[in-house]
This record gives structure tokens, sequence and C-alpha cells, in this order.
């Protein structure tokens, strides 16, 4: 099977399943966020938390998956996004949404793991895309710098410690070590 057919036997079981692809991105944001508000009621709300973060994991990767297949279709296959099937398009949008507003009645956003994760590797994501951006503004050896060179060193400097603060933030580096005694 090439990858040409893998693609469009993939999107035709999609359109074969969009009605029960579109109740599962109503579904599981529901179902999660009701399966975390009962595991929030326990001794710890460890469960309800782990339920909150597959269900926002689940939710953010239908989301990514989505936006990986609207580029190969749109871009690399040359289709047209409104001849996509709405049901497909519309399913992971409401898996996304209906996560975070339910989720959000049980837990504030920000103690759900995965969404600090997400939040972390998004903004590492985009000062990478900004610092390419910068780069491609240079044309071999032509540089132009406004102001001074070091003025152009400090703006270097800050770049490399916010990107590499970033990085630590998103690959999880930057978190101090508990060393228990004993």
């Amino acid at each position: 099977m090439t990858l040409n057919e893998f693609f469009d036997a993939s999107y035709q079981w999609g359109e074969q399943n969009a009605q029960l692809i579109l109740l599962l991105g109503v579904a599981v944001p529901a179902l999660g966020t009701l399966l975390a508000f009962i595991g929030k009621g326990g001794k710890t709300d460890e469960d309800g938390r782990f339920i909150a973060s597959a269900v926002m994991g689940f939710a953010m990767f239908a989301v990514v998956l989505e936006i990986m297949a609207l580029f190969v279709g749109h871009f690399l296959r040359g289709s047209s996004i409104l001849e996509a099937n709405a049901a497909l398009l519309i399913a992971p949008i409401l898996c996304l949404v209906g996560s975070v507003l339910g989720l959000r009645l049980v837990f504030p956003l920000a103690e759900i793991g995965v969404v600090r994760s997400i939040l972390d590797m998004g903004g590492f994501f985009v000062s990478c895309l900004l610092v390419m951006w910068f780069m491609s503004k240079f044309r071999g050896w032509n540089i132009t710098i406004f102001g001074s060179l070091f003025t152009f060193l400090i703006i270097v400097l800050l770049a490399f410690w916010f990107m590499r603060r970033q990085y630590r933030r998103a690959f999880g580096l930057d978190r101090t070590r508990k060393v228990h005694p004993g």
C-alpha cells in the first residue's frame, strides 16, 4: 500500500463513519467531565485529575491529527478544505471545546497537567518559528543591524536565554529534583 492509497483509504473510512466520529466528539468530553467529577469526589482528587488530563490530551491529539490531515489534504494532495465532510471537520473542534468548557467546571485548567505541558510545548514551537523567521531575514553575510553591535548581541543573548527556558519547560528539564533522605 502506497502512502497515497493509505490517505485515500483513511478518508474513505472517515466518510463511512462520520456520524460515529461526530458522536464521539461530543460524548468524550461529556463522559470525561462526568468521570473527572466523580474522580474528584474520592479521598484525593488525583483520579479526577488523571481523567481530566487524559480527556484533554485526547482532545488535543484529535485537533493536531485534524490539522495534519488538513495540511496533507490541502498542501500535498491539492484538495480543497471546502470539499471535506463537515462532520469530520467539526468533531475534533467540538471535542476540544467541550473538553475545555466541561473540565474547567471540575478543575481549574492550570491544575491539569496536560494543559501546562501543551502550553509549554506550544510556546516552544512558537519561539522556534520566530527564530526561524528572524534567521530567514539574513541572506549570507549581508546583515543589517539597526543600532550597535552591542544591541544585536543583547538581542541574541536574550533570544538564546528565552529559547533555552522554553525548551527546558517544554521537555520537563526545569523541574527541581526532590531528593529524599534515607
